[in-house]
């Protein structure tokens, strides 16, 4: 078997996606903060289709059946070692 040279030996990358090089390992986030504000939108079923508002509008007027409510908001969290962000969206529905 002939030995190989240095340009031809395979480098072997990280199994983890995200490594923190100077964590030698993986992240540690601090805690998280709010970068967009928490809003509720409101789902009705009308003739035409799915209206998605962000008023709770007058079904009198509308001619629409209210379906549900949905919550969400974004978060941000920063690791402490190399500063990845990842941002996160919470969406919750409420009846």
């Amino acid at each position: 078997m002939p030995k190989l040279n240095i340009d031809e030996k395979v480098r072997w990358f990280s199994k983890k996606k995200f490594a923190c090089k100077k964590n030698k390992g993986g992240h540690e986030y601090l805690t998280p903060t709010i970068k967009y504000q928490p809003e509720v939108r409101y789902i009705y079923k009308t003739k035409n289709g799915i209206l998605d508002s962000y008023e709770l509008e007058n079904e009198k007027y509308l001619d629409a059946e209210y379906l549900y409510a949905q919550i969400s908001i974004g978060l941000e969290t920063t690791c402490k070692h190399c500063g990845h962000k990842v941002l996160s969206f919470l969406s919750e529905r409420i009846k």
